[in-house]
């Protein structure tokens, strides 16, 4: 079974010391749009400038967002997933979650013979990902965003 990660997860895990790779562990392949890694490096920058973070929180998030980029299964963001993205979606979704769906919708079509759940925090995110007939990771949907 495959896992797409979505960004509020991953930061989940960075940010507040949750256990996100230690669940990933249990799926074959971990992959996402490679927007995850420039979004979860502004926010880390954000916090940085924001002062919320230590030196010591700082130098560790950063280093697990290396590490975690470094085990994905990174999806390009081609003209396909562009172009899906910029089309309908059944529920309210924004930019950047819809370029995440429409690279997870990629990735589904390519690789139709493993199962993929969708691993979010974001609750937009996972309303339009159950409307598409995504599965989601136990805990998905259950943030503040």
């Amino acid at each position: 079974m495959n896992c797409y990660l979505d960004s509020s997860a991953l930061l989940r895990g960075l940010l507040r010391g949750g256990e996100v790779l230690e669940e990933l562990a249990r799926y074959s392949k971990v992959g996402s749009s490679e927007l995850i890694l420039i979004e979860c490096a502004r926010v880390v920058e954000r916090y940085r400038l924001e002062n919320l973070l230590s030196d010591e929180q700082l130098a560790e998030a950063r280093e697990a967002l290396r590490i975690a980029g470094e085990g994905l299964f990174l999806i390009e963001i081609t003209a396909g997933v562009k172009r899906r993205a910029a089309e309908s979606f059944p529920t309210v979704i924004g930019a950047l979650d819809a370029i995440h769906l429409a690279s997870a919708i990629q990735w589904r079509q390519a690789e139709p013979e493993a199962d993929l759940v969708l691993f979010s925090h974001d609750r937009q995110l996972t309303t339009c990902a159950r409307a598409l007939g995504l599965a989601l990771h136990p805990g998905s949907g259950a943030g503040d965003t």
